[in-house]
């Protein structure tokens, strides 16, 4: 028998923001209220590990930060690694990742093992926690943001809120999209190419998978405004990234696969992949 599945609870930081809906919990009486918060990005947070009163003191502290730095959490808690390995296979993502690597079911390292190789998730920033310093050839392989020694303070805590904010302001922008109700994201530079299918929008990745989810094209045009995409037709939208080779009328992709551009966006197509190329220089 699990011993304990999983808890979610938000931040509760939202009163003085516009159209936003989302789960807050009330500990006096034990229930969740909705709350308007749709059109706001959550930063989503989980914590794993088999000390669950080092889980809920890390949320609550997580949570204060939270509120002092006016940012919404999603915090999730999970006590051993396998129940949050068989949540994350659900297709589930975290922005930050705190892993305790000492536990009994699947131990934190397995765990950022398979996020990295299996999922192939580069983007979920990894914080390791242990009561030992010496485990650093054994976490080089999975890439962690930090590590964590016991017990948490409150201002190493701080630092490492801080790093995230730093490496998430220069990192590249996200791509954001729901899957059955689940948020994920993605890094621009994993994105190859959109293309609409019906009311279906079909993500090609750089590592050859195709993600499946519902929307619109201009959804999608909005949603990377500020990247670098160009739009070669009415149904495709393509990373300049990806482009290995501009032919006026098409475009070759790493794969060798070769994207035809409409004759009425090459002029506009031809002016933005000049304008990238002399950005480049």
């Amino acid at each position: 028998m699990l011993r304990y599945m999983f808890r979610k609870k938000w931040s509760q930081n939202t009163e003085n923001i516009p159209n936003a809906r989302s789960l807050r919990y009330n500990k006096a009486k034990g229930r969740k209220i909705t709350i308007d918060v749709t059109r706001l990005l959550q930063m989503k947070i989980a914590i794993c590990d088999d000390d669950q009163i080092l889980c809920h003191h890390l949320e609550e502290m997580l949570l204060e930060l939270g509120r002092k730095e006016q940012t919404v959490l999603q915090t999730e808690l999970f006590f051993d690694g396998d129940t949050l390995w068989n949540y994350l296979k659900q297709g589930y993502r975290f922005d930050l990742l705190f892993l305790d690597i000492e536990m009994d079911r699947m131990d934190g390292i397995a765990v950022g093992r398979a996020i990295r190789n299996i999922l192939g998730d580069e983007d979920c920033r990894i914080v390791y926690i242990s009561s030992q310093e010496s485990y650093a050839m054994d976490l080089f392989a999975v890439r962690p943001m930090d590590f964590l020694i016991k017990p948490v303070t409150e201002a190493r805590l701080k630092e490492i809120w801080e790093l995230y904010c730093r490496l998430s302001e220069k990192g590249q922008g996200m791509f954001r999209y729901q899957i059955q109700g689940n948020q994920n994201r993605i890094a621009w530079n994993r994105i190859m190419y959109f293309r609409v299918d019906n009311r279906k929008i079909l993500l090609h990745t750089t590592d050859g998978r195709v993600i499946e989810f519902y929307g619109k094209m201009s959804e999608i045009k909005k949603e990377t405004a500020t990247g670098r995409f160009v739009q070669i037709s009415r149904s495709e939208l393509v990373n300049y990234q990806s482009i290995e080779e501009y032919r006026g009328n098409e475009i070759v992709l790493p794969t060798g696969d070769v994207l035809s551009i409409v004759a009425s966006r090459r002029k506009e197509v031809g002016v933005q992949i000049a304008e990238y190329m002399r950005e480049d220089l």
